[in-house]
């Protein structure tokens, strides 16, 4: 009995020191980094860099910066050069408070920039601030007595064109008129574009009055040439003005109370629509051609219709795909003629 008490007690002080030797260990420490002279290192934190020699997939590369395209045009400066020229008459005399502008092509995507400049009572004028290698164009608008002038390109590189700008004289006239039919009846309300042939110079429009009056001011004297900018077509040629006369004119144009109609069909009869119907006609005066232009398309039935025409002789075109051009003179046999067309396919 003694002998199991004393194996007893003998367990129970083994198994409180072994609980207290577990509870008094601490854990074996990691080994630390050297933190006394490293430093921390930025990190990509999207992207790792990839290990010398590993290979690496195309798509987690790094994009490279994009390369600037060739468009063809030199990159601009940040600031340009100044430009010297001089402008002046046939008579080698300078001249002074003319406007000069230059204006930069914009090729490529560039901002289009405009420079001015004014002669000075020399001639001599300068554009400020022309970027190197750019292409620009120049315009001198009609002034006083001179005509305008234009170039169409040039550079800092090709400026000798500049150095030495010829501006023609001309002569300015005045002139009133009538515009009337082919029966000299006024034509009331009608716009006409009037330009010169003679000289650098803006077109001018004119028109006439509820009477058919119209007047012209300050154009150069030389030939003219005379339109309509509507899908009625009218253009005059021929007629020149000269300077120091007086300019009172008649300008006739192909109207009147003449009706042309027609109908287009195939060769079975079949009507054929939206195919073209022109007019064309000509006639001349002691000082000038007139000509006159109209078309239209015939309808659902191939009817087509002209009205207000002058009764000169015509020249009739229709023009349908998959058929022969139809193209004829017409003379007029009463005021209100009437014809017929049969189309042939194309063989």
């Amino acid at each position: 009995m003694k002998k199991f008490q004393v194996l007893t007690i003998v367990g129970v002080i083994l198994t409180l020191a072994l609980a207290l030797l577990f509870l008094t260990s601490s854990p074996v420490p990691l080994p630390e980094a050297d933190t006394a002279t490293a430093t921390p290192q930025p990190v990509d934190p999207v992207i790792p860099l990839p290990e010398p020699g590993a290979e690496t997939d195309p798509g987690l590369m790094q994009p490279l910066e994009p390369a600037i395209a060739n468009t063809g045009q030199p990159a601009p400066a940040e600031s340009g050069i100044d430009l010297a020229g001089w402008v002046g008459n046939a008579n080698v005399t300078g001249l002074g408070g003319i406007e000069i502008e230059a204006q930069s092509l914009g090729f490529d995507g560039e901002e289009i920039v405009s420079i001015r400049a004014t002669s000075n009572g020399s001639g001599d004028f300068i554009l400020e601030n022309i970027v190197s290698g750019r292409q620009y164009k120049l315009e001198i608008k009609p002034q006083d007595n001179y005509a305008g002038h234009r170039l169409d390109a040039f550079t800092s590189g090709s400026a000798e064109a500049l150095k030495k700008i010829i501006l023609d004289r001309i002569e300015l006239v005045d002139v009133e008129g009538m515009i009337v039919d082919t029966n000299l009846a006024p034509v009331a309300d009608f716009e006409l574009s009037v330009r010169s042939l003679a000289a650098e110079f803006p077109d001018r429009i004119i028109r006439s009055d509820s009477t058919g009056y119209f007047k012209l001011s300050a154009f150069p004297a030389g030939e003219l040439r005379i339109a309509t900018n509507a899908s009625d077509y009218y253009r005059i040629k021929g007629l020149e003005l000269r300077p120091d006369e007086y300019h009172n004119l008649t300008l006739m144009i192909d109207r009147g109370s003449y009706h042309l109609s027609g109908w287009v069909s195939d060769d079975n009869g079949s009507p054929l629509a939206q195919v073209q119907v022109t007019l064309k006609s000509a006639f001349a005066t002691g000082e000038y051609h007139s000509f006159s232009y109209r078309s239209t398309v015939t309808d659902d039935n191939g009817g087509f219709e002209f009205a207000q025409l002058g009764g000169h002789r015509l020249s009739l075109g229709i023009y349908a795909k998959g058929f022969e051009t139809y193209i004829r003179e017409h003379e007029f046999e009463s005021f209100a003629d009437s014809i017929r067309v049969r189309l042939k396919r194309e063989e």
